[in-house]
């Protein structure tokens, strides 16, 4: 039985920014999934001191096993399932507090993009696991006792396990997705945000690779750029909205996430060759020949 759990939400009694949750002798196999939605909010992170598990990193699925860290930085589409018996730490970070608890300093440029890397279960020794942990530790602790000054000892501690991250990253390699699996993550993705106008750099980004990497990928799978399937996936879309609906050019345009009808009315004649009303007439008088030539039948 796998025991399933939404990505973290955090406790008011926790600085409302800072989370930690301990994961200590679990009877079953565990899983935390983090979707777009939830992980656009924050960061996760996991320290394993024991125990085995998976870690699924976009279009990516790896094995991880303890002593290891994990790192999940705001906007990464990822699942974490750990077996019966793991033991650890869990912590969420919200996107405003990793926004303020990095000071100015010498290594706060490399930090700042340190932690927007994931770190996809990278081992570490028994000693660095028992010292990462203690660190998480000793933010729950300051935050259960609410002692004054309770928020900023919270954030000076958050921001040293931060360093201890980005001293990890710094040698760590993530795993990287097949071609293949990063055209699948792709496509499934733009049938989630088409409507949303994604730059291309957003999908790269959720699906942790560069835009360099995402768009080679799918131009020799697809022989298109990644934006010219969005752009395919909407005139799907917009020809099947028009085709069998009666919803105005306008609200058409508004369902597809277009600022307006004249944008819309733009996007769909340089693809089409066509205006959105005079296509929808074209199929509708077509439809009308089909069905009289049917009833011209004996």
């Amino acid at each position: 039985m796998i025991q399933h759990l939404s990505a973290s939400t955090l406790n008011p009694g926790l600085t409302q920014d800072v989370e930690v949750v301990e994961i200590a002798g679990l009877l079953s196999a565990v899983e935390w999934d983090f979707p777009v939605a939830k992980a656009m909010r924050g960061a996760n992170g996991f320290v394993l001191a024991a125990g085995r598990g998976t870690l699924r990193l976009n279009a990516v699925v790896a094995a991880i096993e303890a002593p290891c860290v994990i790192w999940l930085p705001s906007g990464v589409v990822s699942r974490v399932r750990l077996d019966a018996g793991a033991r650890g730490m869990m912590l969420a970070v919200s996107n405003a507090a990793l926004g303020r608890v990095v000071p100015a300093s010498s290594i706060a440029g490399q930090l700042r993009e340190a932690i927007e890397r994931p770190l996809p279960g990278i081992r570490l020794d028994a000693g660095a696991a028992r010292g990462a942990i203690r660190d998480l530790e000793d933010i729950r602790r300051e935050a259960l006792d609410e002692l004054p000054g309770m928020r900023e000892a919270v954030m000076g501690r958050l921001w040293l396990t931060l360093i201890g991250f980005w001293r990890l990253g710094g040698v760590a390699t993530q795993p990287q997705a097949s071609p293949r699996l990063l055209v699948q993550g792709f496509v499934q993705l733009v049938e989630l945000h088409a409507r949303e106008h994604w730059p291309v750099a957003d999908y790269a980004r959720v699906m942790g690779v560069s835009t360099d990497r995402l768009t080679t990928a799918i131009r020799r799978a697809t022989g298109q750029s990644p934006l010219g399937l969005v752009h395919r996936r909407l005139l799907e879309d917009a020809e099947s909205l028009l085709e069998r609906s009666s919803l105005q050019v306008r609200e058409i345009a508004d369902a597809l996430g277009f600022r307006d009808a004249g944008y819309f009315s733009r996007f769909f004649s340089r693809l089409k060759g066509i205006s959105p009303g005079r296509y929808r007439k074209r199929i509708h008088s077509l439809n009308a020949n089909r069905t009289q030539s049917y009833a011209a039948w004996p």
